[in-house]
């Protein structure tokens, strides 16, 4: 362990089990102080290394965003000789437990689905595939608010979204991703999502 570390946390999808041959390793180093934001690659691994103080790391999960809480919840603790990692991990995964969507991100989404709904109507077959492709993140986040659950990382989504409890009947996502019913595909799941948004 580095000189003067007191603390170290494992996160992203090797922390979670997930990783792939291509993934990169997310460390969290806790100092005494803040310490810059570092990438580098070894030995063919991108390392990605996070340096921030305790007090840092309690200011980030009590403003609660669902993503920081995402991460504390899903890392694993390598290194906590003070016992302070495992308490902030404890009260993320309490926070997280708790989590609702709130209502300021629903009318957000339910505006932006209304809306390309409605600019789908009298779109051309090029400009229909596009706003569809387009639109696909905004439905994933809106599927996670539907369900309480914070939109996680861009990476992690495709793990998310079969796991979200309340979802569409069928292979919705096989549909929305080929095929040449993806426009209606969107449609139907946009209206099943604003539903109940």
């Amino acid at each position: 362990m580095a000189a003067g570390v007191s603390g170290l946390r494992l996160g992203g999808s090797v922390a979670r089990g997930t990783a792939r041959p291509t993934s990169d390793l997310d460390l969290w180093l806790y100092w005494p102080g803040a310490q810059p934001f570092e990438a580098q690659e070894r030995g063919g691994l991108l390392v990605e290394r996070h340096g921030h103080t305790l007090n840092r790391a309690w200011q980030e999960v009590e403003e609660g965003t669902g993503l920081t809480l995402l991460g504390w919840a899903e890392s694993r603790v390598l290194h906590d000789p003070g016992g302070d990692l495992a308490r902030i991990q404890a009260e993320a995964r309490h926070l997280l437990a708790a989590y609702r969507t709130p209502e300021a991100e629903r009318r957000r989404l339910r505006h932006w689905l209304t809306s390309t709904l409605g600019k789908l109507e009298g779109a051309g077959s090029d400009q229909a595939t596009f706003l569809t492709r387009t639109t696909l993140w905004t439905l994933a986040e809106a599927l996670c608010a539907v369900n309480d659950h914070p939109p996680p990382a861009v990476t992690r989504m495709w793990e998310v979204l079969p796991e979200l409890p309340q979802q569409p009947e069928g292979d919705w996502l096989g549909r929305l991703l080929s095929g040449p019913d993806e426009v209606r595909a969107l449609r139907e799941l946009a209206g099943w999502t604003l539903a109940r948004l």
